[in-house]
């Protein structure tokens, strides 16, 4: 497996010299991964002052930690977790990592800013499926995803879960078991197995999705998605990307930098979208693109797509040439811009955005 990263290196967290990297690099996650094995590393989490990298059954720092920037340093797990061998769902943030106990025993907040671990009980409430019969003991956590300001938990049952220390959350209305959950800075996102949208949250920048900037508390289908079945969510700092089955990419939420890259006839510039609108790209001769989208991912305040013939476009915010291209040439984008070709046909292609940065993960296909 191969990284290509671009964006923002301020802290030394992708180990190369320059502090913006404004082309999209291979580089590695680690100091210390092996040449002839890189399947043993990989990378988990990206924030805008560290990274988290896994290293066989290790959790490790790279960037700022401590105080200090070009860190390498183990994750200091709580006793516990490394004398009980527990298996666990990590993520963070700039000021706090956020240790799960998959088997939903308890979970660990480090405190980034104060170096201290706070253990807390993960509750377990009386039954909530239909069948009151069944209990979740056999459940487990399969994802937690932090936001600036609170958690969410997904189980392999479906179950959300909302809060450092976890309360559930009401999802039985939602049509399908839930299989993926994303935050932004101050909304919440959720995709159902059969294709259907849920945000709740602040509805302020519009990024809810409902027509409107009212916040809700309990998860609320994107009436504008309805009827199309969609594979994959991404949620940015107040913006969000949802790609349906035949290949298409739907925008939404604030489009201050042009996040949303949506391109208008004749016409740019940065209006927000209340509702989901289909994305449409074009080459530099202006003419539409009919090629599949086949992953999406959102950054703070850009976003990045990968085409069917392994090609990368992104829009948006640049001020650490987390698009791929110069911060100095490009500010931002108001559209999406192709920046970026994977050569090999024979590597599958796939993205993840921090903040400011975007990553391009490059296997090669058996």
């Amino acid at each position: 497996m191969e990284l290509y990263v671009t964006g923002s290196n301020i802290f030394r967290q992708w180990h190369c010299d320059d502090l913006v990297i404004n082309e999209f690099r291979v580089l590695s996650p680690s100091k210390h991964i092996v040449a002839n094995d890189r399947s043993r590393t990989n990378l988990l989490e990206i924030n805008w002052s560290y990274n988290i990298v896994q290293i066989d059954d290790i959790l490790y720092i790279s960037g700022a930690w401590d105080g200090k920037e070009n860190q390498f340093t183990k994750v200091p797990l709580p006793s516990e977790c490394v004398t009980s061998k527990v298996d666990l769902c990590v993520t963070g943030n700039d000021y706090k990592i956020i240790l799960v106990d998959k088997k939903m025993a308890a979970l660990w907040a480090l405190d980034l800013n104060k170096n201290e671990v706070k253990k807390l009980n993960f509750f377990i409430e009386k039954a909530i499926e239909d069948n009151m019969k069944k209990k979740k003991l056999d459940d487990s956590v399969t994802k937690a995803v932090l936001s600036s300001g609170t958690c969410l938990y997904l189980t392999q049952r479906g179950h959300v879960y909302s809060g450092i220390l976890p309360s559930y959350v009401d999802t039985k209305h939602c049509v399908g078991k839930v299989i993926d959950v994303q935050c932004g800075h101050e909304h919440f996102v959720l995709l159902t197995e059969e294709g259907r949208v849920y945000t709740w949250g602040n509805g302020r920048r519009l990024q809810l999705g409902h027509g409107d900037i009212s916040s809700l508390e309990v998860p609320t289908e994107v009436e504008a998605l309805a009827g199309i079945k969609i594979l994959k969510i991404s949620a940015g700092g107040w913006h969000n990307l949802a790609l349906s089955e035949f290949g298409d990419v739907y925008a939404w939420g604030l489009n201050d930098t042009g996040q949303l890259g949506i391109k208008h006839l004749n016409r740019e510039h940065n209006e927000s979208f209340c509702v989901p609108n289909l994305v449409s790209l074009f080459d530099k001769q202006g003419i539409e693109i009919t090629r599949n989208v086949k992953d999406i991912a959102c950054g703070s305040k850009h976003s990045a797509l990968i085409l069917d013939d392994n090609t990368v476009w992104t829009s948006g915010c640049n001020k650490y040439g987390q698009l791929g291209l110069s911060e100095q040439k490009y500010p931002s984008l108001n559209y999406y811009k192709n920046v970026f070709q994977c050569d090999n046909e024979d590597r599958n292609c796939s993205l993840i955005c921090g903040p400011w940065n975007t990553v391009i993960f490059c296997k090669f296909e058996k």
